[in-house]
């Protein structure tokens, strides 16, 4: 695919800050390491990448911290398998940002999760309380995320996406330019971030043929159901210190979702104000604080 040039500019920049990690299974996946000091791990979501982060990045690493994150398998950079054997379950994920983030050389973190990774997050702690997990988890982060999916306001789009005739007339029609005008609606404000990085993150969809497993991906969501009472009730009884910090305007991943975690976890619960779904490139000053704060 040919990028416009500011978009390629993006991509150029970002890659330049990462490097490749081959998994055990054999796939690659990008990785950016950051900065200095204690760890943050910082797992992306849904359909986006690491770059979410960019903007956060430097407010973190200013503040003392060390900073890994990187592209899931099948997102960005990574590898994006269409193999039918090859699994995209949350589960699978989960094992993998274990593999990824100890092998950076991180023995313990904060850890922040963001919409799918949210999930992710949790399903690590689910990992790390079997023994499984091989880094340890100091402190989660939960960020505006449809972790409660019957409180989340799911989308046409997304509901399409977990068919598979819905996945291939999504990516027969898919036009990055077109999507990412129609993405905005996630920001409260959309001017506060760059409209090049939102136009990445469309650009990064199909990206060595992303497109072919994006409705694979998109399964998460039904995960959310199938696994509930797992990933639920390690909320209600983790000694480890949860914080939840959300936009307040997200129309998916709703207010209401951060509420009710946070009486699961009896976490302290920040609502960042005039804020939307992507409060780390909306406001990523004031969302890095929280996101450090205890």
């Amino acid at each position: 695919m040919q990028l416009p040039s500011d978009v390629a500019q993006v991509f150029d920049e970002w890659k330049r800050r990462g490097h490749f990690y081959r998994l055990a299974e054999g796939h690659q996946c990008f990785v950016v390491q950051e900065g200095t000091g204690p760890d943050v791990v910082l797992v992306h979501g849904f359909p986006s990448t690491s770059h979410d982060f960019a903007a956060a990045m430097p407010e973190i690493i200013t503040q003392g911290y060390r900073v890994t994150t990187w592209d899931h398998l099948g997102f960005g950079f990574s590898d994006k398998p269409s193999d039918p054997a090859v699994s995209y379950s949350l589960l699978d994920q989960a094992r993998r940002a274990g593999e990824i983030v100890a092998a950076q050389g991180v023995k313990q973190a904060r850890v922040v999760g963001h919409d799918m990774g949210l999930t992710m997050a949790v399903e690590m702690l689910c990992q790390q309380e079997e023994g499984k997990l091989p880094f340890e988890i100091e402190t989660l982060v939960l960020c505006n995320g449809s972790h409660l999916i019957e409180l989340a306001r799911l989308t046409p789009v997304q509901y399409a996406l977990m068919t598979d005739e819905g996945a291939a007339e999504f990516a027969r029609t898919y036009d990055p330019e077109r999507f990412a005008q129609a993405f905005k609606f996630l920001w409260a404000d959309p001017s506060k971030t760059p409209e090049v990085d939102i136009r990445a993150i469309a650009y990064w969809i199909p990206w060595n043929g992303g497109l072919n497993v994006l409705g694979r991906i998109a399964r998460y969501n039904i995960e959310r159901r199938t696994y509930a009472k797992r990933w639920r009730s390690i909320l209600e009884r983790t000694k480890v210190p949860v914080r939840i910090v959300w936009g307040e305007f997200d129309p998916i991943a709703v207010r209401a979702i951060a509420e009710k975690l946070a009486q699961m976890t009896k976490g302290r619960c920040t609502i960042m104000p005039n804020v939307g779904h992507y409060p780390q490139m909306e406001e990523p000053s004031y969302w890095a604080d929280l996101v450090l704060s205890d």
